[in-house]
């Protein structure tokens, strides 16, 4: 079958790799369309340890079984009987595997077999470019079910990426009375501006920076960064109010220093967000079967076969471009 493979940093090739069999309570899919995740990103330019070449990248799909009937695909794959996963917790399952990462191959191929349980149906209206955003949808709707923000909140988001701007969104039917976005991309700001950002800045000069911190006062009561480097991690404590909360959900860099004495004595809450359970990919599904969250505007879909193209415009000049589409089938 033709994939893509990720063969060296900086580098993906479109292959014929044998198609694996599935094995008892899996189905083979048939991949119609892919998204490029951030984190996929983040192996292609080799800055993942869990996503060696040669493999094929890949988690947010969009399929059809072999009956014909369209699926989206839960990739995040748990054991179902650990401590964390019976407890509801399947996202801290003590043995999770992801679709392409580690050994485990991804969706960037004509076909791809995963387990039953990780298989939804979706109806016929739903456009790909809306289906195939379930999977990082479910990541924000975990983040503010752990993050349970009280009505009429204050909100920051540092980062206005894709999960930046599916925040903004989501925040928006939860009750946000305002929000702030900060970046260094005008043109994402431009974007956060059209999804109903109350204030986007570019932090990247003074006047920005003034601006954010002349809106958060003396602090919002939610700050996320969905970004994951050392100065956006910062900037979320920066903003936050005495006794607020900052939520980590960015991956971009392992580790980072912190001003951590100034955030004890403001008794910041710290949470951290990492991925989601079934019954967050359900809800995410739900919001985009309903058309209450939608990014199409900004997705862009390439054939398979510029894969190389595809991912040398997202890290290099992605523009307005949140999802990126890689056309399989």
């Amino acid at each position: 079958m033709r994939a893509l493979v990720y063969t060296a940093p900086h580098h993906v090739e479109l292959q014929d790799i044998p198609r694996r069999i599935p094995v008892l309570g899996e189905s083979e899919i048939a991949v119609t369309a892919a998204g490029i995740c951030g984190s996929d990103i983040s192996g292609f330019l080799g800055h993942s340890r869990r996503r060696v070449p040669p493999m094929v990248l890949g988690h947010e799909l969009i399929g059809r079984r072999q009956d014909g009937k369209r699926v989206v695909v839960n990739p995040l794959i748990s054991c179902g009987r650990c401590a964390a996963c019976l407890s509801g917790a399947q996202n801290l399952c003590s043995t999770w595997r992801l679709l392409g990462m580690d050994r485990t191959t991804g969706c960037y191929a004509e076909f791809v077999s995963v387990p039953e349980t990780q298989i939804y149906s979706v109806p016929d209206d739903l456009t790909d470019a809306r289906a195939v955003m379930a999977e990082p949808l479910a990541n924000i709707v975990h983040l503010f079910r752990i993050a349970a923000p009280l009505p009429f909140f204050r909100m920051g988001i540092v980062g206005g990426g894709t999960m930046g701007s599916l925040a903004l969104l989501t925040a928006l039917r939860l009750g946000v009375r305002e929000v702030l976005v900060q970046d260094v991309s005008e043109v994402r700001l431009e974007v956060a501006r059209r999804l109903g950002a109350t204030l986007a800045v570019n932090v990247s000069t003074e006047q920005g920076r003034g601006d954010a911190q002349g809106f958060a006062g003396h602090g919002l009561d939610l700050v996320l960064d969905a970004s994951g480097n050392t100065a956006a991690r910062q900037a979320a404590f920066d903003l936050c109010r005495p006794g607020g909360l900052v939520v980590l959900l960015g991956l971009s860099q392992e580790h980072s220093e912190i001003d951590f004495v100034t955030s004890i004595r403001k008794e910041h809450r710290v949470a951290m967000s990492f991925a989601y359970t079934p019954v967050d990919f359900e809800r995410s599904l739900a919001l985009l079967t309903a058309g209450e969250i939608d990014l199409s505007p900004w997705t862009v879909e390439m054939p398979l076969e510029d894969g190389q193209k595809a991912f040398d415009r997202m890290t290099t000049a992605p523009g307005d471009t949140l999802k990126m589409l890689l056309r399989v089938n």
